[in-house]
């Protein structure tokens, strides 16, 4: 019997697949991927009452209840940073079940095109919204979208690592318990008193609303979820170039491979769309 379940199992794995047989002997530039998986907690919550922080399109909240159950604690890291395997390079930069699924064609030009060429593979914008976002500010011009892909790797770094410094600097750590009096509260910062507020998730969202102003294509970007070195469980912004998959950490202030970091991978949005898998 036609499942659409199944079809969207098995085109993860196809994906994984490939991108195991693409990874260089030695090394992985790119995230390996494992099997469907729920989407975080925190992270359905945010969708179904906040589309546009969320990033995705209402017909595919459905979509996150495909998948095995992922068990693991509230992201809500604030620690310090944890301790790296690498010495990093500076550069000049300071559901409602009701809703119809999202059509398998549309699945799988998302899942190839996240196995392919990130940069090129923009043009899809499946999580673009109709709302006004929200101003947001940088210290560089905002290129257009199609500047991105024009970019060399050189100079995607310098507004990866400037967008991941400048929130850094600009949000101060403060868990959920504290801001919202829950464990688990995926949003936005929190603007009290003319600064804002947030734990590891926020983090990465506005670095992802930033950098989507950018000009950077949501197709390239995705949140993930990891285990740190002190044992906190922690979100972060992943985006993948040609060279290989970036993270954008609150616990670190250079773009960094994603295996220079001493963390346990737990798991990672398919990009643009409301699928997860594990690592």
């Amino acid at each position: 019997m036609f499942n659409t379940r199944n079809i969207v199992i098995g085109l993860i794995s196809a994906a994984a697949m490939m991108t195991s047989v693409s990874a260089q002997a030695g090394s992985m530039p790119f995230q390996p991927r494992g099997e469907g998986v729920q989407a975080p907690m925190g992270f359905a919550d945010l969708c179904r009452r906040d589309t546009e922080t969320c990033g995705l399109p209402t017909n595919q909240l459905a979509l996150m209840g495909l998948g095995a159950r992922a068990s693991f604690a509230p992201t809500s890291s604030i620690g310090v940073a944890a301790p790296h395997r690498f010495e990093a390079a500076k550069t000049d930069a300071a559901e409602d079940d009701g809703l119809n699924l999202i059509s398998v064609n549309s699945l799988q030009a998302v899942v190839v095109a996240e196995v392919e060429d990130f940069v090129a593979a923009g043009a899809l914008n499946l999580g673009s919204s109709d709302a006004e976002p929200a101003p947001v500010m940088l210290a560089a011009a905002e290129p257009a979208v199609s500047n991105w892909s024009g970019r060399d790797q050189r100079d995607q770094m310098k507004l990866l690592n400037l967008v991941n410094q400048t929130v850094n600097r600009e949000v101060k750590k403060a868990s959920d318990l504290d801001l919202y009096g829950m464990p688990e509260y995926w949003s936005l910062p929190r603007l009290i008193d003319g600064k804002m507020y947030g734990d590891c998730e926020d983090y990465a969202l506005e670095k992802r609303r930033r950098l989507i102003a950018a000009g950077v294509p949501e197709a390239a970007m995705s949140l993930a979820v990891a285990v740190t070195a002190r044992g906190e469980s922690h979100a972060v912004l992943m985006i993948s170039l040609k060279g290989g998959d970036m993270v954008l950490d609150n616990l670190t202030p250079w773009a960094t491979p994603w295996e220079d970091l001493n963390y346990r991978w737990v798991q990672r949005q398919v990009p643009g769309t409301a699928l997860w898998t594990t690592v």
